[in-house]
């Protein structure tokens, strides 16, 4: 229906009311002005372009979009909807459209310097240097009348890599206004983009001469210190910054961004928390918080950050691949998988979660499963050596040695400072016999190792690796002391834990220093209290053994070795029926017959070793593939001075699993026992080789988001 003259006066009133709401940045307003000034008539072009200016005001691109659309189809020569078309398009990363609009735009209205620079910047984004060069060589048309443009030009020519040309433009600037804070600012930045960090420091000294007070000024220089190397200059330069501005975000998140890359997380940590304080809303700040506190080691504490972050985008792949990495770390490779999944809906081609659910999968008794994923991780991006080191350790629990081999002399190919790399590599060739060059590879390891920092969390890492290098070696009392200093250093690290109290059993050390114990029972891993304390019912300290397990409520994979522990302190202490109801209660419960050897190690414990004997004999029979059952059986030979039985039983436990030590350390007390001398060093000497099978797990990093 024809609204009439009258209500098409009231339309054109109300599209006048709706511009003046959007100019006072009532966007909503000003919208339903619109909407209602249409309603009576008004559906011309400039409605539509004002309407979509509001739309992308709201973040509704790409409604705008459509109303942009309209603009242009009531009037193709109406370059300013050409041009917010593509302003919209580009908001939605739709490049290739917006140049196509911005091209319009300039060709309606080469004189308006917005059409070119947004050209140049949707040819920068789709990788066009020339055209997007070209583009912004047509705004040197406007440099005469307004210097500014030249630095607009450096900037642009900066995000298009054609670096030498925003430096002559800031020189060109520099020249017309010597004095101009900004043209040393503009050239600082292009010097940074160039890599000549020490010519970009100079440089933004010489702009604070002129605007000393200039945060931002500040804040470039100090990033530019930071990668340059220099952290004290650059949490200086950071300082100033904030003094100018307490609430500068960019500058509490850069100084954030240098202690994290220094590795001081506390001190991160703060920045980032301070940077939040200011803007709550900001995903790459959630993440990297998340980040610090998971390297760390606060991995619980990390999950709430990631989430916060997916909070602000639901769709921020890297948020949800941390928490996978996050349960990943805390030992819940099931629960890891499905945020892993989420990411990579978001992002199919996200190559670090495709290798961090492969690690998952084949934690979870799917190892060819886990191997194609880190496969396709490594198509995507082959320079990745942590994915190269993962696939030779899944090949490896494959069986595939060769293959396992020829990965992990990938990653180390990428990059030969990697020590994990030459430690697995020494573990793939000592697994397949060639011992030699096992050792000549953890020799390897060891070097990379040299010089670390026992200040920082990585450094404290990497000397838990180096003390389990040196244990590879053979050098055990060189491990026992790097490893039970960095215990010692308050920084608890469950596998230095572990490593910790298997040394100490193999060289009879079982008096705890006091650093130790604390780290044991102040950890918060239940695979750390357990061993803690089967060490110490193997010392014979019960009570410290009965008060850790009766802290313990352990995860499901856990219940039965934590009833195992109980059962064995139980018959200790006396009450062998109590302990027999437990073995017989989890005897049936289990399918497998894993518990067959479970009623014999009780009587040992109880200290009724010709009961332990004859039990475990009838167990071995029924199960001769069981490497617990011939242990305790020779164990308990041993301990009736039955030496030559429990020599063969040992060999019974050596064949079932050739990697594991004490089996042939029964064998060289008995040995030792039959006067044998040279058996039994040689044993000894078995059991050295053998103590380095204690595995590893990978280790992952969260990914910073940086800028």
């Amino acid at each position: 229906m024809d609204p009439g003259a009258a209500g098409k006066d009231i339309g054109r009133e109300l599209f006048e009311e709706g511009n003046s709401e959007y100019d006072a940045g009532h966007y909503e307003r000003a919208l339903e002005l619109y909407d209602k000034a249409m309603g009576h008539g008004v559906d011309d072009e400039v409605i539509f372009n004002n309407k979509g200016a509001t739309l992308d005001a709201l973040g509704r691109n790409s409604e705008a979009t459509a109303a942009y659309r309209e603009a242009t189809h009531l009037n193709s020569g109406y370059g300013l909807a050409w041009h917010n078309l593509g302003n919209s398009l580009y908001a939605q990363e739709l490049y290739a459209d917006a140049a196509r609009a911005y091209t319009k735009a300039a060709s309606l209205k080469p004189d308006r310097m917005e059409n070119w620079s947004g050209l140049a910047a949707a040819y920068t984004k789709l990788g066009d240097v020339k055209r997007a060069e070209r583009a912004v060589d047509h705004l040197g048309d406007f440099a005469e009348s307004d210097p500014t443009i030249l630095l607009l030009q450096a900037d642009l020519f900066t995000e298009a890599g054609l670096i030498q040309k925003a430096i002559d433009c800031c020189d060109e600037y520099i020249t017309r206004n010597p004095a101009s804070p900004e043209g040393y600012e503009h050239l600082g930045n292009a010097e940074h983009e160039m890599g000549s960090y020490g010519k970009a420091m100079v440089t933004f000294q010489k702009a604070l001469e002129f605007a000393p007070n200039d945060k931002e000024i500040w804040n470039n220089l100090g990033y530019t210190s930071f990668v340059a190397g220099y952290l004290e200059r650059a949490i200086e330069c950071f300082d100033r910054a904030i003094a100018i501005d307490k609430d500068y975000k960019h500058a509490w998140y850069n100084k954030g961004y240098a202690y994290h890359g220094a590795d001081m997380l506390e001190q991160a940590v703060g920045c980032y928390r301070e940077a939040i304080r200011i803007d709550p809303v900001d995903r790459v700040l959630w993440n990297n918080l998340g980040n610090a506190l998971y390297n760390l080691g606060k991995y619980a504490e990390s999950i709430p950050k990631f989430v916060e972050a997916i909070d602000v985008d639901a769709d921020y792949e890297i948020a949800w691949n941390n928490i996978g990495n996050a349960l990943e770390k805390m030992g819940m490779y099931r629960e890891a998988i499905p945020y892993h999944d989420r990411s990579l809906q978001i992002s199919p081609d996200f190559d670090y979660a495709l290798y961090a659910k492969g690690v998952c999968k084949s934690f979870t008794g799917d190892p060819e499963g886990g191997y194609d994923l880190v496969l396709d991780s490594l198509e995507i991006n082959p320079s990745y050596d942590e994915a190269w080191k993962a696939r030779a350790r899944i090949a490896g629990d494959l069986g595939r040695w060769d293959e396992a081999l020829v990965s992990i002399e990938h990653s180390l190919a990428i990059n030969p400072e990697f020590d994990q790399g030459w430690f697995q590599r020494g573990e793939i060739l000592q697994r397949t016999g060639q011992t030699e060059a096992a050792q000549a590879s953890f020799e390897m390891a060891l070097k990379c190792l040299e010089g670390v920092r026992p200040d920082t969390v990585s450094g404290l890492s990497a000397l838990v690796r180096r003390g389990e290098t040196l244990a590879r070696l053979g050098r055990f009392e060189e491990a026992l002391a790097t490893l039970e200093g960095v215990i010692a250093s308050k920084k608890t690290n469950s596998h230095g834990i572990l490593q910790i109290l298997e040394l100490r059993r193999f060289l009879n050390r079982w008096e705890l220093p006091r650093s130790i114990k604390e780290a044991c029972e102040s950890s918060e891993e239940p695979g750390v209290r357990l061993a803690y304390a089967d060490f110490l019912l193997d010392a014979g300290y019960v009570d410290g053994a009965e008060r850790t397990l009766s802290s313990l409520t352990p995860a499901d994979s856990l219940a039965a070795p934590v009833a195992l522990s109980r059962a064995r302190m139980l018959a200790m202490r006396g009450g062998l029926e109590k302990a027999t109801m437990i073995v017989g209660a989890l005897k049936s419960q289990s399918a497998s017959g894993g518990f067959a050897s479970a009623e014999g190690e009780i009587l040992e414990a109880a200290g009724l070793y010709a009961s332990a004997v004859e039990v475990l004999g009838k167990a071995l029979a029924k199960s001769p593939s069981s490497y617990s059952c011939a242990l305790a059986y020779s164990r308990s030979l041993l301990r009736l001075g039955r030496y030559k039985d429990a020599v063969r039983a040992a060999d019974l436990a050596i064949g079932i699993d050739p990697g594991e030590w004490e089996p042939h350390m029964l064998k060289a007390d008995a040995f030792s026992a039959l006067g044998e001398i040279e058996k039994a060093e040689h044993e000894r000497q078995e059991a050295r080789s053998r103590l380095s099978a204690i595995k590893l797990k990978p280790v992952d990093g969260a990914g910073v988001d940086s800028r």
